[in-house]
């Protein structure tokens, strides 16, 4: 067993298993969150991917400069120079539309059904049946009735903690939300960095896993699919749009539709606001 990649926010220190999954194994510490992971879930700045992953979570992890500990092993880790991100961003506004567009056509048959999808694909309001399934997307709807950058900060304090799951839906939208403020931070002349801190503090919440990918997502710190899947609207792949967007759709019940809902309707309803046009 060895790593292939070390994330480059990682904190050394001692961890406690917190969750695990088929691919992943989450560890904890105080408010740090260290993910051991399968190569199928790529590269992220809180993972270590492994070229053999542990069918046996262990209960602790130890982490130094140099290695880390869990159960019977122990592995060098190596530095790995964190990927360029430089070259994902379209910075021509109708170019950038047009290419969402082409993501929101490849994603309408495969979100999660009960992810925050429906935003998309009103068809999808089906999957909502219980009285609690239907108040949740009603709380969503008239929350996201309208999306512009000043109504976003509201939007993400409306929505935080929303949801079930490990990590609730609404989390994982506002981490699509922090994405797409950055990306468009990078791209257009208006500076939104009051707004994604405004976001970024109305989206914390006692979650611990949740506010690891806020971290990060506020931060500007990709993980691999979402980076590739960037990179490939960025060079307008179709098939690769479809394999990395499938990859993130799969990414947790419907933690990966949600995210991707975010980041979507964000960039969707800035750019198309008048101020911006």
């Amino acid at each position: 067993m060895n790593i292939l990649n070390f994330g480059d926010c990682i904190i050394n220190g001692d961890y406690k298993l917190h969750s695990k999954f088929k691919n992943v194994h989450n560890y904890i510490n105080n408010k740090h969150l260290v993910s051991l992971v399968s190569a199928k879930v790529g590269t992220g700045p809180n993972n270590i991917v492994l070229n053999r992953f542990p069918q046996q979570a262990e209960k602790t992890l130890k982490i130094s400069n140099s290695k880390i500990l869990f159960g019977n092993h122990t592995l060098k880790v190596n530095t790995i120079k964190p990927k360029n991100t430089s070259n994902i961003y379209i910075d021509n506004s109708f170019v950038l539309i047009s290419s969402i567009e082409i993501l929101i056509k490849n994603i309408s048959s495969k979100v999660s059904p009960q992810s925050l999808g429906f935003l998309l694909f009103p068809k999808n309001d089906i999957f909502f049946q219980t009285t609690f399934e239907k108040a949740f997307r009603s709380h969503v709807k008239n929350t996201c009735r309208s999306i512009s950058l000043e109504k976003l900060p509201e939007i993400a304090k409306n929505l935080k903690g929303a949801g079930f799951g490990l990590t609730p839906s609404g989390d994982d939208f506002n981490c699509g939300v922090l994405y797409a403020l950055n990306y468009l931070n990078e791209i257009m002349s208006n500076d939104f960095s009051e707004i994604i801190e405004e976001c970024y503090q109305n989206s914390i919440t006692n979650n611990s896993i949740s506010n690891t990918f806020l971290k990060f997502a506020y931060s500007n710190k990709y993980y691999e699919n979402f980076h590739q899947l960037l990179l490939a609207l960025k060079q307008n792949k179709l098939e690769t749009i479809t394999h990395y967007a499938n990859k993130i759709i799969g990414s947790g019940h419907t933690s990966g539709s949600d995210m991707l809902t975010g980041f979507i309707v964000t960039i969707k309803g800035v750019l198309n606001d008048k101020k911006f046009s």
